[in-house]
């Protein structure tokens, strides 16, 4: 059974979400501003808005300093008043059984429980705050949330990421170098990813699997005039954790800046298997980004050392 708020209740918790983290700073939140932060689609967020101000929740002012903002603080908003805004008065609005015999008419062998569940619903919503579920919010965001129950959204584990770093050397020169420190990439990898998680990790070390793994393949040649000098190589480099397996797979370039210096690009995937922990989006896009960037530069160092060259 779908228990799941409808497209329009979503937005609107969503919204009131958005809102309630602003309220300690007396902001007022612009529609673009919600948009940004909410994901919800900017030609239907005046509506969504609108929902909260005419349920009393939230104000709004027109001008330059105007926005939206809540009327009460979080703490003293319930969730159920915030999904009534767009759900309506939450209610079972037919039989539990659905169609049955016509002895059932007036009521049916699950009524009083289902009475008895939709009550308990509403008092649970009623009890929970804005501000607890915003506060949530800010956790899950930060990657600090724990929920030891049954999830019931696929957690985050890949996210795109993209990013280049400038070496001192020619290009035939830096890709001679980057080509001989193959069999280091995994060396490089290991701090590298590390770096971007928890304090707490740290890599494995046993008999039963290695605890790094990297590998640098040529791949095709790059398309297009301006390109056409650029070197194209597979990568993939994993990191086994005590928490979680760490590991980035894409397309290493390097091609020239002038005659004298060249980039280094990566673009890809980056995952984060864990089974103990969970993960959400930014934070996963926070230590990717991280990641990328210390292997890069870990790499760069490695191309432009003495013992390179």
């Amino acid at each position: 059974m779908d228990m799941t708020l409808s497209r329009r209740g979503d937005y609107v918790m969503r919204s009131a979400i958005t809102l309630a983290r602003a309220f300690a700073s007396g902001e007022q939140r612009k529609i673009r501003e919600v948009v940004a932060e909410t994901t919800i689609p900017a030609t239907f967020a005046s509506q969504i808005l609108a929902d909260l101000v005419r349920a009393g929740l939230a104000s709004s002012r027109a001008g330059r300093d105007g926005g939206y903002r809540l009327i009460r603080s979080p703490e003293e908003i319930s969730v159920l008043e915030v999904i009534e805004a767009a759900e309506g008065t939450l209610h079972a609005e037919r039989c539990a059984l659905g169609e049955g015999p016509c002895r059932w008419d007036a009521v049916c062998p699950l009524h009083e429980t289902w009475l008895e569940m939709t009550g308990a619903l509403r008092e649970l919503l009623a009890r929970t705050s804005l501000a607890e579920v915003a506060a949530r919010d800010a956790a899950i965001e930060a990657g600090t949330y724990h929920f030891e129950g049954d999830s019931h959204r696929a957690r985050p584990t890949e996210v795109l990421v993209t990013d280049r770093v400038e070496v001192e050397a020619p290009l035939e020169l830096a890709d001679r170098r980057l080509r001989s420190l193959r069999g280091e990439l995994g060396a490089l990898a290991v701090p590298a990813f590390l770096a971007a998680a928890p304090g707490r990790r740290r890599a494995r070390d046993d008999d039963s699997v290695p605890a790094v793994a990297a590998r640098l393949a040529r791949a095709g040649a790059t398309k297009g005039a301006a390109q056409a000098s650029s070197r194209r190589y597979r990568l993939e480099a994993e990191v086994l954790t005590d928490i979680e397996t760490l590991r980035l797979e894409g397309t290493l370039t390097v091609g020239p800046i002038d005659s004298e210096r060249c980039a280094i690009a990566v673009e890809g995937t980056f995952r984060a298997l864990s089974t103990r922990e969970a993960v959400g989006r930014s934070e996963l896009e926070r230590r990717a980004r991280r990641a990328l960037r210390a292997f890069l530069r870990a790499t760069a160092r490695a191309i432009d050392s003495p013992a390179a060259r």
